[in-house]
């Protein structure tokens, strides 16, 4: 029996309760657009074209990335459909998706983490410090002042859940690991924390933590602001860097100058998955091979001066 794709997704949704709440956001974002430009279609009338032709709108004004996330997830649904035999085959068959660049992760020099520390203020040298200790961005806006075991320097990433003055969060992958800490950011902690009242969060603005409760309490708290609570925290960090006058750089880098040191220490690859608590040494392997191809790049610059600089004049 035909249904049209929303009566089928509603079924597939029911079904797929194990789906993160991050995968479930982006695919009910590309349901709803392929429904706004295709109508309701039936299911078993979706054709490969009607694909081809949602991969190049999605494509308008989207990154390339962007893209594959949404026709990847959308590939899923129409897989899960196949295979319930609720379609004949499945238009994304022949459908590729677009090439996208891998970029070189970029890595922060002493000299410019040193400027940066003399511009920021003393909320923004701890969350330096901490994205310096390997954690990301997420899980220091996320830390709550019970995560913390200053006895013994190290923090705890947990889950949170609702509560009056937390939001839900999950932890990337589910994994729960110990972050390891200097003395020193120990003691940066600590006169933080001496400084909160009502909130536990430690690495946000009050402004900030009351307009997530209020937004939670309200039900339209999402995914997206449960990770990042500071809200426009990437203009922030932007600007920080602008008054340091250090060049455009992520604040995803500061987590990849940490791996590089830890490699350049001797830290072996599986120490340092470890570390960044990757679920794939591939992933670590990224970071990696960036900083080998660095020093293969470097050796090879100084091919030049020992064979031919010689020669001119």
């Amino acid at each position: 029996m035909n249904q049209p794709v929303t009566q089928r997704y509603a079924e597939y949704r029911q079904i797929r309760s194990d789906l993160r709440e991050s995968s479930t956001e982006i695919l009910d974002r590309a349901v709803k657009w392929f429904v706004l430009l295709f109508g309701d279609l039936d299911a078993e009338t979706i054709t490969y074209s009607h694909i081809d032709d949602f991969k190049k709108w999605l494509s308008n004004g989207r990154s390339r990335r962007s893209a594959n996330c949404y026709l990847g997830m959308l590939k899923s649904f129409f897989g899960w459909l196949a295979r319930r035999r609720y379609i004949v085959s499945n238009p994304f068959e022949g459908i590729t998706l677009y090439k996208v660049t891998q970029k070189k992760f970029a890595i922060y020099t002493p000299d410019e983490i040193k400027r940066i520390y003399a511009v920021a203020d003393n909320l923004w040298t701890l969350i330096l410090s901490l994205a310096l200790c390997g954690m990301r961005i997420s899980e220091i806006l996320n830390l709550v002042v019970k995560d913390i075991d200053f006895e013994n320097n190290r923090i705890k990433i947990t889950p949170k859940k609702d509560t009056p003055e937390t939001w839900r969060w999950d932890i990337k992958d589910y994994a729960e690991a110990y972050i390891g800490l200097d003395d020193s950011v120990t003691k940066l902690l600590i006169a933080r924390c001496e400084q909160l009242e009502e909130m536990p969060y430690v690495n946000l603005k009050p402004k900030f933590w009351r307009r997530n409760i209020k937004k939670r309490d309200a039900g339209c708290l999402r995914q997206r602001q449960r990770n990042n609570p500071w809200g426009n925290f990437n203009r922030d960090f932007k600007k920080l860097l602008k008054r340091a006058l250090v060049d455009d750089k992520r604040f995803h880098d500061l987590r990849g100058t940490f791996a590089t040191e830890r490699y350049k220490s001797g830290y072996g690859l599986k120490e340092i998955q470890y570390l960044l608590r990757h679920s794939s040494i591939q992933t670590t392997a990224i970071y990696v091979r960036n900083i080998d191809e660095q020093h293969l790049v470097a050796r090879s610059g100084k091919t030049f001066a020992e064979y031919y600089a010689s020669f001119l004049v």
